[in-house]
C-alpha cells in the first residue's frame, strides 16, 4: 500500500509500505477513503514534534470501510463506512474513564505521531470501539 511517510524535519513522501495487521482484540483495520490534513501534520514536518520518529506515516483524521476488526470490537462490522477521530482511547484509563480521552495513558493522539496514521491507503485502528463512529453511506 502507499501511505505518506515523515522522514524526518521537511522530509516526507508518498511511499510504498507494509499493509498494516491487527495486532490487538482492540484493533480495526480501515480502508481510507478520504483524510485530511490537520496543522498537526505541518507541526511534524517542520521537525516540531520530536516524539513523531522517521517512517511514521502521517495523519490522525479519515473516514473509510470496515475491512476487519478484532475480537472486541462490537460497535462496528467489516463493511462499515466509519469516521476515524483523532483521539485514541483504551476506555479505562483514570483519565479514560473521567471523559478525558486525549490523555489516555496508552493512547490519545497516538494515529500519526507513535504509531502509523490515516494519511495511506489503510490503517490499523488501536482501541477502535472508542475510536470509530458510524457514518452515512452518503
Amino acid at each position: 500500500m502507499k501511505g505518506l511517510v515523515y522522514d524526518g524535519p521537511k522530509q516526507f513522501a508518498y511511499k510504498d509500505q507494509p499493509d498494516p495487521e491487527l495486532r490487538d482484540d482492540t484493533d480495526l483495520l480501515l480502508r481510507v477513503t478520504h483524510s485530511t490534513i490537520c496543522g498537526t501534520d505541518a507541526h511534524i514536518v517542520a521537525g516540531g514534534v520530536p516524539t513523531c520518529q522517521p517512517g511514521t506515516i502521517l495523519g490522525h483524521e479519515a473516514t473509510g470501510i470496515v475491512e476487519e476488526v478484532g475480537a472486541s470490537v462490537t460497535n462496528v462490522a467489516v463493511g462499515d463506512r466509519v469516521l476515524a477521530t483523532c483521539v485514541s482511547a483504551c476506555g479505562y484509563c483514570r483519565f479514560c474513564t473521567a471523559g478525558m480521552y486525549g490523555q489516555c495513558l496508552t493512547g490519545g493522539w497516538i494515529l500519526g505521531h507513535t504509531v502509523n496514521g490515516l494519511q495511506a491507503e489503510y490503517a490499523r485502528i488501536p482501541y477502535a470501539r472508542n475510536s470509530i463512529y458510524k457514518i452515512p453511506e452518503a
